[in-house]
């Protein structure tokens, strides 16, 4: 009988992760299934692009069946409990599934309610919906004050907030009103981005470019309706465009099952992705609790270490490899520029690239090779 691996939730771990199993195993020895209450698959980097008018919905979403390999069976159903203990995975309506292999690729949600007047007063690109209005805005604006920055400290992409203030401000000279909009980043430490040496290149950026940095400024709560935002430390900053990293927190499920965190984050080991205390439950991406970046790359290199193991573990054969918390962040900085830098668990000191086209035409490729390469599993 073929070993049922179970997949709750299709983004990119999900889906790479579902791929690959099909692409390395036969139908008599692995049957996948991923379930999904959605049926769209979003490519949400480009949700950035999407905010400074450089892409539409059709560029960067596909239906979900479309992106996986034949032999793969996709359920569209919400989950409403995971019994690690019962290996049984319940359905809101009521129905179980199930599993030989459960991986848990839940990803995260937005935790609006962690920073009073947050909905209200600030804007984002984590959505689809949230970057069309902030496309408006930004292509509306004529003078006034623009603020971007870190909101809550748990969030995708570390880098995300630094290219939206890159990304317009290049849009705004563009559009030539950038003399008359002053520019202001936040950021709750020291300075605007974590490790020091590419934070160099990002500071030099930003002074280059007349994007001042305000440090220290923990954002405490946002008043939508005088259009400032107020921070920890007592500060405070006015806008007329707020940009915020918004809170993220564990998927509801995660919750409701008792098998998160505080915060709904599930702990697994490091290296192997197996759930703390099982060893036929895995969790990868955002889903989990490990001290890595949130982001697409670190789903997918922890999607191909799985499909390896799983494989392994199904026929017997094989070497197991283990996660090292590999990442590969390429950071666009605007006029066909981007800078870079790759870190792991044992080295997060790598220098920050100068940025250059090159960088930028990569960031390109590994969108146009996202659907057709990366996330079918070919690489």
């Amino acid at each position: 009988m073929p070993r049922k691996v179970l997949i709750v939730g299709g983004g990119d771990g999900g889906t790479i992760l579902a791929n690959r199993l099909v692409k390395k195993l036969p139908a008599n020895q692995v049957e996948v299934e991923v379930i999904d209450k959605s049926d769209v698959h979003w490519y949400q980097p480009g949700y950035l692009f999407v905010a400074v008018g450089e892409a539409e919905a059709g560029d960067i979403s596909r239906k979900r069946p479309s992106t996986l390999r034949k032999g793969v069976k996709f359920t569209k159903a919400e989950v409403e409990r995971i019994d690690l203990d019962n290996r049984e995975v319940t359905l809101k309506d009521g129905s179980k599934k199930g599993y030989d292999y459960l991986v848990i690729a839940t990803g995260s949600t937005i935790n609006y309610e962690e920073i009073p007047g947050y909905k209200e007063g600030a804007d984002h690109i984590w959505t689809f919906e949230a970057a069309m209005k902030l496309r408006e805005k930004l292509f509306s604006i004529k003078e006034g004050k623009v603020v971007v920055g870190i909101g809550g400290l748990a969030y995708k992409c570390p880098v995300a907030p630094l290219e939206v203030a890159f990304l317009a401000d290049e849009l705004f000279r563009r559009r030539g009103v950038r003399d008359r909009i002053e520019m202001k980043y936040i950021s709750p430490i020291d300075r605007p981005y974590g490790p020091k040496l590419l934070n160099e290149v990002i500071e030099e950026e930003m002074k280059r470019r007349g994007i001042e940095p305000v440090t220290f400024f923990s954002v405490d709560y946002v008043d939508a309706e005088k259009k400032v935002v107020n921070s920890l430390e007592g500060d405070s900053l006015e806008y007329d465009i707020l940009v915020l990293t918004p809170p993220q927190k564990g998927a509801d499920v995660i919750f409701r099952s008792g098998i998160g965190d505080d915060e709904g984050w599930v702990s697994v080991d490091k290296h192997f992705l197996n759930v703390q205390g099982y060893d036929d439950a895995f969790a990868i991406g955002d889903a989990t609790a490990l001290p890595t970046p949130k982001t697409g790359v670190i789903a997918h290199f922890q999607a191909a270490t799985l499909a390896n193991n799983l494989a392994v573990e199904i026929t017997g054969e094989g070497i197991r490899e283990m996660f090292d918390g590999q990442s590969f962040c390429v950071i666009e900085t605007g006029f066909g520029k981007a800078s870079a830098q790759v870190s792991n668990y044992y080295n997060s000191t790598a220098p920050g690239l100068i940025p250059n086209w090159l960088l930028h035409a990569m960031k390109l490729a590994m969108n146009k090779m996202y659907w057709k390469c990366i996330l079918t599993g070919m690489i």
